[in-house]
């Protein structure tokens, strides 16, 4: 009885790939390889840069563009750090945020002098004096008066009062001659002794002079009333 012996099939597997070779290598690298993350710290400062210049020109309002701003500085240079050590990406993001938050800044403080310049400008005092002086010993009454029906105010009934051993003070009668309201109105005088030499200042001041209106100031000083010898009008500021 013959033996048939059943054909032997090669087991190997096909098409199999030279040794040493992984044949999903390239898929997974493929797989793997991601775009690095654009850096948080610079988007967050472009975006506090953009709100900063836009604003920078607002007044009050720039004072808080201006912190925005030095924050907006200090993520755009954090930001940059990690660009450049290649842990993120957006490195142009981070320059421009950059440039963007240092010019705000430098545009709040360019604004604010020039607003601050107007706003001196503004309240300057409208009334300008010159001075007058009085001694006690004359017993001649000093007055400041204006002598022109153009003149902005009167000052007139200036009187030295040292009959308080304590305490001095200038009396008189300021008289608003516009056809404004003065919002505030502030008097001062220098206080001289026998010798010449000034010892002191006297101070008055009122709110809310109407037109045409009348205020009777008393200026006090702290110097003693013995050594008081003569007293100048220094200011007069009213706006």
């Amino acid at each position: 009885m013959t033996q048939y012996q059943q054909p032997s099939y090669n087991q190997g597997p096909m098409n199999q790939p030279p040794a040493g070779r992984d044949p999903y290598g390239q898929h997974r690298s493929e797989q793997f390889q991601y775009s690095k993350r654009k850096s948080a710290m610079a988007i967050t400062a472009l975006v506090l840069g953009i709100v900063a210049l836009l604003t920078s020109f607002l007044p009050i309002i720039n004072n808080l563009s201006f912190i925005l701003g030095l924050l907006g500085v200090i993520f755009a240079i954090i930001g940059l750090v990690g660009t450049m050590r290649g842990k993120k990406s957006g490195k142009g993001i981070a320059i421009a945020a950059l440039i963007i938050t240092v010019l705000s800044c430098v545009i709040v403080l360019a604004t604010q002098s020039m607003y601050s310049a107007a706003i001196d400008e503004a309240i300057t005092p409208t009334i300008s004096d010159s001075a007058a002086s009085s001694s006690v010993d004359s017993g001649i009454d000093s007055s400041g008066e204006a002598s022109t029906a153009e003149a902005d105010y009167s000052i007139a009934e200036e009187t030295l009062d040292t009959s308080n051993e304590y305490n001095a003070m200038i009396t008189g009668t300021f008289t608003n001659n516009t056809d404004k309201d003065l919002s505030y109105v502030q008097i001062s005088y220098n206080i001289y002794d026998a010798d010449g030499a000034q010892i002191g200042n006297a101070y008055a001041n009122a709110n809310d002079v109407k037109a045409g209106a009348s205020w009777k100031f008393e200026a006090s000083t702290l110097c003693d009333p013995s050594e008081i010898d003569s007293y100048e009008r220094g200011d007069v500021t009213a706006w």
